[in-house]
């Protein structure tokens, strides 16, 4: 037998890990970026608006 107890992880014990915060804390972060950066992608992919010359009539 070994001489740990056979214990179950539960999500109070995974909240607690590092690698669980660090990640956490992570998409919280980079979330927003990435849904930013991806409309920013979308704008810059839209035709270019046609502006009028300042020497031709309207």
């Amino acid at each position: 037998m070994s001489d740990t107890p056979d214990r179950s992880i539960t999500w109070a014990d995974t909240l607690r890990r590092p690698w669980t915060a660090l990640v956490a804390a992570a998409a919280v972060v980079l979330g927003p970026a990435a849904s930013t950066a991806s409309a920013l992608m979308q704008a810059n992919a839209a035709p270019l608006r046609q502006t009028p010359s300042p020497h031709r009539r309207l």
